[in-house]
């Protein structure tokens, strides 16, 4: 039986599409491989959340689960201690990897940070294994991005890095197609490229598959997940403040990240009533709730990086069964429209935005039909189960 060992800073209980990319990857590892995994304690987006009890609800081998304690704090709204925390993670990852005893066949790590890659180096070289490196986001494409980091010395240090591990990893694992693109121009064989997207497990696909009425009032519009830099969140709010007198449609938001309070004060600052913000909470539960809702929201900071990304809520969202409204562009503007599940716009159209939602408010047979389109193609897509035969299949051609 092949050893695998897994690298990644972000795992459960911590919530979030990376952590639970991880997750569901550690427990299909450890189905058909001898599998440990060197992680934190649980940090994102904040220490405190995780003394609740209710974060703590999975059966994971806890005893091939090894969890590094760091020390740097204030990372959750300042960027320089978040590079701090990213920098302090990676030196307790190196000591941990040359400390290690044991031998390992293949390491599998993954990225964002750009840092927990170069880990992946050093464990690649310490037990002469294989690499494969799973890409989640494109660093440091997307510091550009939000507008936060732009050191051009600090910049080009990053993009050496990165090609270093672009051309020393084994295989390459994307979770956006897009990625590919940008990563074979780099100079990168595309055959070391695997697309592996993020997905649900049988049980999530079943949640979405539950019966539930279409005709229902008031209609939920809801966002979930990171309120950060990247997402570009106001529009949500003036959409709410556009329909506020509209006792047909309710707002609401499951969030965590550097932007949430800002986000929360703005709301009380307009004495908006029908627009509920609510604190981070499970995934289990984030999933009831988003099958409780009738259409889901999405927007992204309009920005050329992040064209080539496809948030994991958008995964949720079709494999739930919500229809989908909001301002994207690129990657994530064409899955929704490849599988038809929703209507996307400019961040130049949002009067054109507000007449969409109303189309949905108003008609249940068409909110029907995205609902199932969403479905359909999230079980054909998005399954765990199935997606994770990829990586198996690279693995078995390791020799």
């Amino acid at each position: 039986m092949k050893k695998i060992l897994l690298i990644s800073q972000n795992f459960y209980p911590e919530i979030g599409s990376a952590a639970n990319r991880m997750k569901q990857l550690f427990r299909l590892f450890g189905k058909s491989y001898d599998t440990t995994l060197y992680t934190t304690e649980p940090q994102y987006p904040n220490r405190d959340i995780y003394e609740q009890e209710k974060f703590w609800d999975a059966d994971l081998t806890e005893e091939k689960i090894v969890r590094v304690k760091t020390r740097t704090s204030k990372y959750e709204t300042k960027m320089i201690f978040r590079f701090l925390l990213y920098l302090e993670t990676l030196c307790r990852f190196i000591l941990k990897i040359l400390r290690a005893k044991e031998s390992f066949d293949v390491v599998y790590v993954s990225s964002p940070p750009i840092s927990i890659a170069l880990a992946g180096l050093i464990a690649k070289r310490k037990f002469k294994a294989k690499l494969i490196v799973d890409i989640r986001d494109l660093w440091p494409e997307s510091l550009k991005g939000v507008g936060k980091f732009n050191s051009p010395i600090i910049l080009w240090i990053a993009y050496k890095f990165e090609n270093r591990i672009y051309k020393q990893a084994d295989q390459i694992v994307v979770n956006s197609e897009r990625f590919a693109d940008y990563i074979t121009e780099k100079g990168i064989d595309p055959k070391k490229i695997t697309f592996v997207p993020n997905a649900l497990t049988p049980e999530e696909l079943e949640l979405g598959s539950t019966k539930r009425p279409i005709i229902n009032e008031p209609i939920t519009v809801i966002y979930t997940g990171n309120i950060g830099l990247a997402q570009e969140l106001a529009s949500f709010i003036r959409m709410a403040a556009y329909f506020e007198k509209d006792t047909g449609v309710q707002f609401k938001m499951i969030g965590y990240g550097a932007n949430y309070q800002k986000l929360i004060d703005s709301v009380k600052e307009q004495e908006l009533a029908n627009i509920i913000v609510n604190p981070p909470d499970t995934r289990s539960n984030v999933l009831i709730k988003l099958a409780a809702a009738d259409v889901a929201f999405v927007s992204l900071v309009p920005h050329p990086v992040f064209e080539t990304v496809i948030p994991g809520k958008i995964v949720d969202y079709m494999g739930i069964g919500l229809p989908i409204i909001g301002m994207v562009s690129g990657y994530c503007k064409d899955v929704i429209y490849a599988s038809n599940t929703g209507f996307i716009y400019g961040h130049d159209e949002e009067q054109a935005m507000y007449s969409g939602l109303k189309h949905l408010i108003q008609d249940h047979e068409l909110r029907g039909k995205l609902r199932q389109n969403g479905l359909q193609y999230a079980k054909a897509n998005y399954n765990w189960q199935e997606n994770f035969k990829r990586i198996e299949t690279l693995i078995s051609e390791f020799e």
